[in-house]
């Protein structure tokens, strides 16, 4: 999913405005928040396969992540492990776009956390990977992972160099 440096694409402020869009079979949530530093973005949207730069260079896939930084997900704490071609039920894709509201630049370099909880209010720590999209680029720079996210209410707080954010999504 890539989101444009300074200003929201067509397609970025439909979702912002109607708080989600269909793609695939899962719908795509988006959210912005904004603190003193920083315009963050979250988007929970279908997984995505993810590799790392390696893979990326022997197998030149042509969708999906490519990791600068972090690791896939551990299964900590609900969220499953995912890597390329994993077929797990409920996969989402968990990505915070995060840029400088004094620039509009994508933040490339940061320290990012998300926590996630859901109907049981038990949150969940996401094992946070630096990635872009294969299509996109390295203007696509992002943090998240894939997780294992069934239907329903969520809760995500987010901190990005200490600045912190929350969002309120439903994921279908």
């Amino acid at each position: 999913m890539r989101i444009e440096r300074g200003v929201l694409t067509a397609v970025s402020l439909g979702m912002l405005c109607a708080g989600s869009v269909a793609w695939a079979e899962q719908r795509t949530v988006a959210q912005e928040a904004l603190t003193p530093h920083y315009r963050m973005v979250l988007q929970i949207g279908p997984a995505e396969a993810m590799y790392t730069a390696t893979e990326a260079r022997v197998h030149h896939p042509s969708s999906g992540e490519i990791m600068v930084g972090g690791r896939i997900a551990d299964g900590m704490g609900g969220m499953e492990h995912e890597h390329a071609g994993a077929a797990m039920p409920d996969r989402r894709h968990v990505e915070l776009h995060v840029f400088s509201r004094t620039t509009g630049r994508v933040v490339a370099e940061a320290h990012v956390t998300i926590a996630i909880a859901g109907a049981d209010n038990k949150w969940n720590s996401l094992s946070i990977a630096r990635m872009y999209g294969i299509e996109t680029g390295p203007d696509d720079m992002h943090y998240g992972n894939n997780a294992s996210l069934p239907p329903g209410p969520y809760r995500v707080r987010a901190s990005v160099n200490g600045e912190r954010a929350r969002f309120s999504v439903s994921v279908e």
